[in-house]
């Protein structure tokens, strides 16, 4: 193995010397390539690819990678940038503040309790002279696996709940101001180790901080508000200077919070916040995706690359670790959200969600090995039990809601049910779920009787027709479907980037969304998979860096079931289409031509 990935890296070097840094970089996105190929054979998340790259190249390729793994690890941290930007152009913070008090303090207890439980338990188990594998060995180090053990990832968290769109959801929205309550409490930890070693900062210093952030959040708030929504309507025909201009607004926002001592992550979360009530959030969010991809992967294989060789004796410690972690989770979370009325269901997906160990910690083992507070044992232990706990998450995100509604049926008799439990997908509830019950209000978990619900309202209609682009044969369709078949109005959604037509579109009734239809990312987001029917209705002479022949295979490579309806220009472009799938083609020559016809032969019928 060792000269297999020597011969690979031989390639790039230049006259025997260690890769620079574009080389390495290389050398890790073939070395991940070929992984998630063979994991994606066996149905395993790329995620596991590519720290399992990481950690191949980091045993085998140290040597040859040299003082470019540093620097490749620095330059991926854009991947937390670009995922937490992301986020924050996802969420809604209007229903974020609506959470309540009770589940705020929740979000806000769940670091400092998880902290307090952690050092309690070690302290009394070295009272008793007891060494319990997977935590500190002398009570130097107690406070750095304390800390390790409150925190969770935010890169691994959030990441795997966007990917299964669960990020809107009652337990994802706690779980992620859950993250950036940790990300404060991070900053406090830091501190506080920093001035055990004579290099803190001062509770002046701490204040100073926070509240820099929160101004630096207002002013954000306020110039994307007042400022990039003009600039952004000026640019709104030209989608590529929209995301360079939000890609700067981000940056700031890093650079801003980075200046204050704060994580440039959570500058980027507060830039994607401020941007994400603007019509434009949809079409940035899919012209960064592929960068946040791209810069996720070299994340994650520098993670891996930075791991220590293993041992038995540590990856059985680091697994004691992660089950003390997972345990700590719902002994912590699970009472104060019932007690906030979350509910069962989301009172156990949440803790499930948070169920692995920070990034975070990967800097406290250098603190702590260097000022002598952890033993380089005691390290390496923290840093597997960070890696190992990644590779549990993929599968615990995954299936969050079916492990929480078993826990839920195994402990229902002393967990109460709450209206709140509808928060977990439609598939999993009702009586499959075993929360709540049907008829009678009596078919509750565990045989209790459950309260008459509420009358609910009638849901409004789907928005599955998906109309591309807005000229004039579509503003010509809405106000006949308006007329005619004003039921139709209500399940329409367009996406077009001249936001002047927007207020006239919304007029008829119609929702509109700002996007490029030329990026079939962006289509991806306008929940294009999602729909019944998509229609094109316009020309390709008037499209954009695309055309109908391309807008259909788009569509066909995610929603195979939709049905596209296009515009032709010639008769041959409308055969084309039927052939490749398209339930209709409209050809508006050949229609005008063919009514001009009829009307010719009436008028010279006298």
């Amino acid at each position: 193995m060792d000269s297999f990935f020597s011969s690979i890296v031989d390639i790039f070097k230049v006259e025997g010397q260690p890769l620079s840094l574009i080389p390495a970089i290389e050398v890790a996105v073939i070395t991940s390539a070929v992984l998630a190929i063979l994991f994606f054979r066996f149905r395993q998340p790329a995620l596991l690819a590519y720290i399992v790259a990481g950690l191949v190249l980091g045993i085998f390729a140290r040597a040859v990678m040299g003082e470019s793994s540093a620097h490749m690890e620095e330059i991926s941290h854009l991947g937390l940038v670009f995922l937490l930007f992301i986020i924050g152009l996802e969420l809604d913070l209007s229903q974020i503040l609506k959470l309540g008090l009770r589940p705020a303090l929740a979000v806000l207890l769940q670091a400092p309790l998880t902290i307090l439980l952690a050092l309690g338990l070690q302290h009394l188990l070295l009272l008793l002279g007891i060494h319990c594998p997977g935590l500190a060995s002398s009570e130097k180090g107690t406070f750095i696996f304390a800390v390790a053990i409150a925190l969770s990832s935010t890169a691994v968290a959030v990441k795997l709940l966007a990917d299964k769109f669960d990020l809107t959801s009652q337990a994802g929205k706690i779980t992620v101001m859950t993250l950036i309550a940790q990300d404060v409490w991070a900053v406090l930890a830091l501190s506080y180790l920093s001035s055990q070693r004579g290099e803190g900062a001062s509770a002046w210093t701490i204040a100073f901080m926070l509240g820099g952030a929160a101004a630096a959040a207002l002013v954000m708030g306020w110039t994307a508000k007042k400022l990039l929504s003009r600039l952004f309507a000026f640019l709104s025909r030209s989608p590529d200077l929209i995301a360079m201009l939000a890609l700067g607004f981000c940056f700031l926002g890093t650079m801003l919070l980075s200046s204050l001592g704060l994580s440039a992550e959570m500058g980027a979360l507060i830039a994607g916040l401020s941007l994400g009530t603007l019509p434009m959030a949809t079409e940035i969010m899919a012209k960064v995706s592929s960068l946040r991809d791209f810069f996720m992967a070299v994340y994650f294989v520098t993670l891996g690359m930075s791991l220590p060789p293993p041992s038995l004796a540590i990856l059985g410690q680091a697994l004691m670790l992660i089950a003390i972690l997972i345990a700590s989770r719902f002994v912590v979370m699970t009472p104060m959200l019932i007690l906030a009325r979350q509910g069962a269901v989301v009172s156990l997906v949440a803790p499930i969600n948070l169920a692995q160990l920070s990034e975070f910690s990967l800097l406290l083992v250098p603190l702590g090995v260097g000022g002598d507070m952890l033993t380089g044992e005691e390290g390496s232990v923290i840093s597997y039990a960070m890696m190992l706990s990644v590779l549990i998450a993929t599968y615990g995100i995954k299936y969050n809601y079916p492990l929480a509604l078993a826990l839920h049926r195994r402990f229902s008799r002393n967990m109460p049910i709450s209206k709140d439990d509808s928060a977990a997908p439609a598939s999993l509830s009702g009586s499959e779920s075993g929360v709540g019950g049907t008829g009678g209000g009596t078919g509750g978990a565990g045989g209790q009787p459950t309260e008459k619900k509420e009358e609910k309202t009638q849901p409004a209609p789907a928005r599955d027709i998906v109309l591309l682009g807005y000229f004039r044969t579509a503003e010509a369709l809405a106000r006949m479907l308006k007329d005619t078949r004003p039921e139709l109005i209500e399940r329409i959604r367009v996406v077009d980037f001249n936001l002047k037509n927007h207020p006239a579109i919304r007029e008829h009734g119609i929702e509109v969304a700002y996007g490029d239809i030329s990026n079939p990312e962006a289509l991806r987001h306008h929940r294009v998979a999602e729909a019944r029917l998509v229609l094109s209705t316009v020309g390709n002479t008037f499209l954009r860096g695309i055309t109908n022949q391309e807008i259909l295979a788009a569509v066909k490579s995610m929603n195979p079931a939709a049905r596209f309806i296009g515009t032709a220009e010639s008769s041959e472009e409308k055969e084309r289409l039927l052939e490749n799938g398209a339930f209709a083609a409209i050809s508006p020559s050949e229609e005008a031509a063919r009514a001009i016809s009829q009307i010719l032969g009436r008028a010279l019928a006298d």
